[in-house]
């Protein structure tokens, strides 16, 4: 039995998501039933994190167990060959039989776009929010995020966790003629969470809160204190790191 790692891009759009979903379209359901025409078998498919539905993925990584001699050229090409156009793998490669796309993972980095104007083309790429935004004041709210803490006011209500702590490695908003990047690494994440967060420092941005108010939140752990999340087309998985 060989354990195959692989790498993948999809626009995730028409997607409910990556996990399986009875009667929905999901990532990993195409995956899965690609390989299924390949292989002449049903491999398990695991990824590093369950994308939301709409969130789109520049670098996923997941893992499957197979019996199948073909090489890993044979699998990348093959498995491409049968996959909708809104999902492409991108690496496939041998991997020890012990590694798990996500368990095995350290850090995940998603970046989440605020577009400065809408637009017609790209509309699905990132989100035009309609306020003027302060990214001084953007920067000055993200500096309490980082360290280990409870992102609890950061999750979605009612979701239940088997704890809310999450070690944010690194913070940093980008800025372009055309857009607003909110780039985040971290260990491992809440559902929603970094819509939650993009939420609620647009209300920073645009002055409804003060950027002292985002630690008062975060100690809070009250998901009713933070900002609306964001709509899910504009946040990107784009790297896993092992």
């Amino acid at each position: 039995m060989r354990n195959i790692k692989i790498i993948l891009e999809y626009d995730g759009t028409d997607f409910c998501g990556w996990q399986l979903q009875p009667k929905e379209r999901t990532v990993q359901g195409v995956l899965e039933s690609s390989l299924k025409q390949l292989l002449q078998e049903l491999p398990v498919i695991h990824a590093s994190g369950r994308t939301d539905a709409g969130v789109h993925a520049l670098a996923q990584v997941a893992n499957f167990k197979t019996e199948s001699e073909l090489t890993v050229v044979s699998i990348q090409n093959g498995v491409n060959s049968y996959l909708p156009a809104d999902v492409r793998v991108l690496c496939v490669e041998e991997a020890d039989e012990a590694f798990h796309s996500r368990y095995d993972a350290v850090k995940r980095t998603y970046r989440y776009i605020v577009g400065k104007k809408a637009k017609a083309v790209g509309r699905h790429y990132s989100w035009f929010c309609n306020y003027k935004l302060d990214i001084r004041k953007l920067r000055q709210a993200s500096e309490c995020l980082i360290g280990e803490h409870s992102f609890e006011a950061f999750a979605k209500l009612n979701q239940k966790e088997k704890h809310y702590l999450c070690n944010v490695e690194s913070v940093r908003w980008e800025e372009s003629e055309e857009n607003l990047s909110f780039i985040i690494s971290a260990n491992r994440y809440l559902h929603h969470m970094v819509r939650i967060l993009l939420g609620t420092m647009i209300d920073v941005g645009r002055g409804k809160l003060l950027p002292g108010d985002v630690q008062d939140i975060l100690a809070s752990m009250d998901r009713r204190r933070a900002g609306s999340a964001a709509p899910a087309h504009g946040l990107f998985l784009v790297r896993v790191d092992y």
